[in-house]
Parts: structure tokens; sequence; C-alpha cells
């Protein structure tokens, strides 16, 4: 801290400055407060397992939800192309345009394999069979399986079969034509294999897809979706896998720009066999992954975690007797573990809110990034032309952002009448990781046709959300209705 103080002193020294001063945040911190911030919060699943589960039945207490941020919608190709070339959007639009005004964004998973019954979880059915892949497909000649499982049979098409991969291709086309370039689209996951688009077979073949197999359906992705984050869940790269194999095919995804989701948090299997690391199985693909890109979490379904008692009390932080920690103690550190963003609870938004209102509150400002600042120290008197503002920020999120974040400082009279913005174009938030203070020096060029004494604010703000502000964990007293905060008083010279 005393080299930083000194380089402070020679760095405004050296810009002719005589007097410098300081403002320390951190007794104006606010960690309870949540911050609506963008790319980053809660998702809620939606047409999830069949187009009627999960669905929003009090549209007032789902926009209540503290850092919802967008709708994941995952439902079978059948549904969307019942016929080839013919295509339905009609259950994915009534989302849309109900749910993107209201500022929430919206991913995707379209899954060629479900194990539910027609017409709740799957398009088509044909001859008592179920089909989450268009009936058609397999009629124009693709391969695949007929399996049963809990009395339902359903078909699994060979991943690799060139037919199967035409259709799929050919509507994956259609579909980011649609939707690919479309603001509101957060991530589109590949969802092409296994079931539900997890990338196992376990209650079909139970032959997991080959190494080529998966890089072929990663590669339709990447060949249409231009804009869209993609991601693949874990499963997908290890199911049934050597070491080699799982190696390879991380390497393959993270060279495509592909980041990962993890399903299975919290689910009772992963409980016993990985508590070390909070039920997450493979807690190396994320870290140094997710410096790079958004991780997604998906907690095992809500319904299934209360039933297997793995979720007792409010807020869950009653402990579960066999694992010596509470469900929410586990999931929050899988969230950790995994540095995500993007985080689901996987139920209904009435029960989970009622159940969990202040763990809701904590984890949406703990995913992702949630910045602080700590320090600022400028000259008192500033003067015409070229000065500096050091700010000493800290980030105490997972995760940190993954676009660059602006900055703008405003010197307001002290009537409040005048105002001179001056935006510096990068915040330098992309380099604030988890946990580490990080300095940043701006520079601000002030215009010659101003003198006087100011008040000296900022504010960070989105350029990609037409200059969002960012909000950071202050007091909510601490902004003015513009979202700035206050560095201090000022006075620029004649």
């Amino acid at each position: 801290m005393r080299h930083l103080i000194v380089a402070i002193l020679i760095l405004f020294s050296l810009a002719g400055c005589t007097t410098v001063q300081e403002t320390d945040f951190t007794g104006s911190w606010d960690t309870l407060r949540v911050l609506k911030n963008p790319d980053k919060g809660w998702y809620h699943h939606l047409l999830d397992n069949g187009v009627e589960k999960y669905a929003i039945s009090n549209d007032s207490v789902f926009r209540s939800f503290p850092g919802m941020d967008h709708l994941y919608l995952r439902l079978a190709w059948s549904y969307l192309e019942p016929a080839e070339g013919k295509y339905d959007w009609h259950r994915i639009d009534e989302i849309i345009a109900k749910y993107v005004p209201l500022g929430y964004k919206i991913s995707f998973r379209i899954s060629s394999k479900e194990t539910g019954k027609y017409p709740g979880s799957v398009g088509q059915q044909l001859n008592g069979v179920h089909y989450a892949t268009p009936v058609w497909v397999q009629q124009a000649g693709a391969k695949g399986t007929v399996a049963e499982v809990w009395e339902t049979k359903s078909w699994t098409p060979d991943w690799d079969d060139p037919v199967y991969l035409e259709k799929l291709s050919n509507f994956h086309k259609a579909f980011a034509e649609k939707y690919d370039s479309q603001p509101y689209v957060s991530y589109v996951d590949i969802g092409s294999i296994g079931e539900w688009g997890e990338g196992h077979t376990h209650f079909s073949t139970k032959v997991p897809p080959t190494v080529d197999e998966v890089k072929a359906n990663m590669d339709v992705f990447v060949k249409h979706y231009r804009k869209s984050l993609l991601v693949c869940t874990d499963d997908l790269l290890y199911y049934g896998k050597n070491d080699s194999s799982v190696k390879v095919l991380f390497d393959y995804a993270v060279s495509k720009g592909i980041t990962l989701r993890d399903d299975s948090p919290l689910v009772d299997w992963y409980l016993n066999n990985n508590l070390n690391t909070w039920s997450v199985s493979h807690p190396n693909f994320y870290d140094p992954l997710y410096l790079k890109k958004p991780i997604v979490f998906e907690l095992q379904h809500y319904g299934m975690v209360k039933n297997d008692s793995n979720w007792l009390g409010k807020n869950g932080a009653d402990t579960i007797k066999k694992y010596g920690y509470s469900g929410a103690y586990i999931m929050r550190k899988a969230i950790e573990t995994m540095h995500a963003t993007y985080i689901g609870y996987h139920g209904y938004t009435e029960e989970w809110l009622a159940d969990n209102p202040e763990l809701t509150r904590e984890l949406a400002n703990l995913c992702g990034y949630w910045y602080f600042p700590v320090k600022a120290t400028f000259p008192d008197k500033m003067k015409k032309g070229e000065n500096k503002v050091i700010i000493s920020w800290i980030n105490k999120g997972v995760a940190p952002a993954y676009k660059e974040f602006g900055i703008i400082f405003r010197f307001e009279s002290k009537d409040g009448k005048n105002t001179i913005d001056i935006p510096v174009e990068s915040s330098g938030n992309l380099k604030w990781v988890p946990d580490t203070a990080v300095t940043q020096n701006y520079t601000l060029m002030i215009p010659e046709d101003i003198a006087g004494k100011f008040l000296l604010k900022c504010k960070l703000v989105s350029p990609n959300h037409q200059n969002q502000p960012v909000d950071v964990g202050l007091k909510k007293s601490a902004f003015d209705l513009d979202g700035f905060f206050k560095l201090s008083d000022v006075e620029i010279k004649n």
C-alpha cells in the first residue's frame, strides 16, 4: 500500500498538482441490496420437459424475482418442424413477445431426444413411439433405436447418421436465421445429443456418443450460430469417455468458442460421489475457462432436490445430516466452484421464492460479477486539459464480466443546474477478476470553457445496452437519479 501511495503522489506531481485528496467508499458498501445488472443473474426454465412444466402462473411474482436475467426455453425439435421445412415458432414467439419487452432475455436448447410422452414432452408420436426428433427424419432414412423407459417408448437417432445430421443442419440454419442475430438471445445450447439434450443416454441406448459424433453435432451449431454464445453441457464431454477423449472434446469445444454448463448440481448421485467438489463432477472444466466465457449453473429439479431431502428449512439453511452441510451451502459452493455467471433453480417461481427469499437475493449478487469501488484518488484542484483520476475496484462476485464497460465522469455545478459529462471508453473492468483489488488510472480531458467548483461523480455504463448503468455495491443513497455516485468536491482552475 505504501508503494501505491508513493506512486500516486508521483503521478499527480508530474501532472502539476499540489494537493491530492482521497475518497474511501468502504463505509458506504451495501452487500444486501440486489444489483440488477446486464449479462448475469438468475434464469427460469420454461417449456422444460415439455411445453407445460414450470409455467409462470403469476407474472407479478415472476417480475419481482431479484436478479432475473432470462428465460431458458428447452423443447423438442418435433414441436418446431412438424413437417420438413414447415416451421412452427409460435410457442417461442409468444414467450418472446410477452417477456422481452419487459427486459428479459432468452436462451434456447432444442432437444433431439426426450423421455416423456406425447403431447406434453414431444411433438409427435407414431405407432406408440414418441419422437423428439421429428418422425419425418426417420422416414427420410435416418437410422435410430427405439427404447422404453418409464412405460414410454421413444426413438433415439444415431448421432452421426448422415441423414440425421443433414436434417439437423437444415433446421438450425432456419432457427439461426430467425433468432441468431436477435439482441435478446443470451445463448444457445448444443442440445442435439442425449436425453433432454444432456449428452448422455442413460434412459435409452446406454451407448455413449463417440468423440466423432460429438464433434459432428458441435460443428452443426458452430456453422450456423455466428453471433450467439454457444453452450454445451459437461456430460457431452465426459459421458462414457476415457480421460484422453475427454480432453480432446474439451479442447475442441474451447477452440470453437463453446462454453459449458453443468446440469447436475445437487443431484443425489453426484452428492454421494462428488461431495468434496460440491456435486460438481468436473471442476477442472471451469478453471480457467471462466476467465474467458460465462458458465451456466443448472440446479437439479428443485422439487426433486426437496423430495430427496437435500433441501431443508427456510432458505435451504438446515444441515443435511448425511452430508454435514445444508443444501444452500452446497449450492453456494457449487456456484463458486464453477464460477457461474448464470444460475437456474429449475422449478416453479412461486415455490422457490416462497422457500428461499433471502438466498435468492444473496445468490443474485454472488453469481457473475459484483463490483465495489474501494477508493478514489484525484487532485482537489483540476486544470483544463488532461487530468488523472485513480479508482481502485474489487469484484466480490465469482466471475468477471465478459463485455467491456465504459465509465462516465460528471462535473456538476453546486446548484445542480449545469453538468459536464466526460466519458472514458474503457473502465478496465475486463481485468476485475474475483476477490482481487485492481487500481485503474483514468484520464479526463476537461474542456477549456469551464471553471469553478463542482461535484465530481461517476458511473459505469454498458455500451452493449445503450449505455445502461452498471450498478455497484454502494448504498442506494449514494446515487443520484441518473445513477452517478459522488467522488468528491473539486475545483477547476482558470
